[in-house]
């Protein structure tokens, strides 16, 4: 066996269900918007913002880009990742 294996606490897993399931269940009218703007620096090299955070994208050479930042598919797969 494993020591280094993490161990899951299924009871507290179960209490923070319920908790987040009781505060969605009592909200009301509650909702978030986001808002994120996009500006073109050069060519296929663009600037985002979201929040407080910035953040730029480009396309790889052979799409027209210079390869400056990650490009739009790179963020999408990290983005699913988390």
């Amino acid at each position: 066996m494993d020591d280094h294996k993490p161990k899951l606490n299924l009871e507290k897993l179960q209490q923070a269900f319920e908790s987040g399931f009781e505060r969605r269940k009592n909200a009301v009218n509650h909702s978030v918007t986001l808002r994120a703007t996009a500006k073109l620096v050069k060519n296929t090299l663009l600037e985002g913002r979201i929040g407080r955070f910035s953040f730029q994208c480009d396309e790889p050479p052979d799409r027209g880009g210079e390869d400056q930042a990650p490009s739009p598919l790179e963020y999408f797969i990290i983005g699913s990742a988390f």
